[in-house]
C-alpha cells in the first residue's frame, strides 16, 4: 500500500559555528514559488492548440483516525549549538544532535505504523538539508538519519517505520548531523530549515 501523507508540519535546524543571528526563510518565499508556477501552468493551457480527453485516477484510504503531530506551533527546533569546524572537516558528519517527533494516536482504534518523509531545499545531491541562504558557513549542510541509522534524504520516503498501538501515544527518533561531503566547510552561522509529512502504511 502506497503511504498517504496529512499535515505537513515545520523543523528547524539551527546552529553557531562562530556567530551571527540565525535567519529563517519567509512565507513570502515560498508562497511566490507557488504562484510562479500556477501561472506558468495557466499559460501553458492557454496556447494549447486542442483538448484531449485524458483519464484521471485517485487513490487514497480513509482511515477511522490519524495522530497528531505534539509540537509547539507545528515546529520542532533542534539546538545544534557550536561545533569545532575541525571536525566537520575531519569526518563525513559532526556535531550530532538527537531529536524526536511525538505522535499522540489516541482515538485511532487501530495501531498505526507511521514514518515521516522530510522536505526542504536539498544540499545538491547529497540528500542533506542545505542552509538558509543567510548564513554565514559554506559547503556544509545538515544530514539527517533515522534511529535504525538510515540516512533519511531530503523528498525520499523513509526506509523505518515505527508501529504506535491504538489509543496510544508514541514518537520517532531521529539525529541532525552537519555533513560536508568535501571536507571544506568554513565557519560561521549554520542553520537549516525544512518540513515534514506524517506517513501511514
Amino acid at each position: 500500500m502506497v503511504p498517504v501523507g496529512i499535515d505537513g508540519n515545520t523543523v528547524r535546524i539551527r546552529r553557531l559555528i562562530h556567530c551571527g543571528t540565525p535567519v529563517s526563510p519567509t512565507k513570502d518565499t515560498l508562497m511566490s514559488n507557488q504562484l510562479n508556477l500556477i501561472v506558468a501552468g495557466a499559460l501553458a493551457l492557454a496556447v494549447s492548440p486542442a483538448a484531449f480527453a485524458e483519464k484521471l485516477e485517485i487513490t487514497g484510504e480513509l482511515m477511522a483516525s490519524t495522530c497528531a503531530v505534539d509540537s509547539t506551533g507545528g515546529t520542532i527546533t533542534v539546538a545544534m549549538g557550536q561545533v569545532d569546524l575541525k571536525s566537520v572537516n575531519a569526518d563525513t558528519r559532526a556535531g550530532q544532535k538527537n531529536f524526536s517527533i511525538g505522535l499522540d494516536c489516541s482515538g485511532s482504534g487501530s495501531a498505526q505504523e507511521v514514518s515521516v518523509r522530510f522536505g526542504g531545499m536539498p544540499d545538491g545531491s547529497t540528500g542533506n538539508l542545505a542552509l538558509t541562504a543567510a548564513s554565514g558557513a559554506d559547503n556544509v549542510g545538515v544530514a539527517l538519519y533515522d534511529a535504525a541509522g538510515n540516512h533519511q534524504k531530503i523528498g525520499e520516503d523513509p526506509t523505518h517505520w515505527v508501529t504506535i498501538p491504538a489509543d496510544s501515544s508514541g514518537q520517532l527518533d531521529y539525529s541532525a548531523w552537519y555533513a560536508s561531503p568535501g571536507q571544506d566547510a568554513t565557519a560561521g552561522t549554520a542553520n537549516a530549515s525544512g518540513d515534514f509529512v506524517v506517513l501511514y502504511k
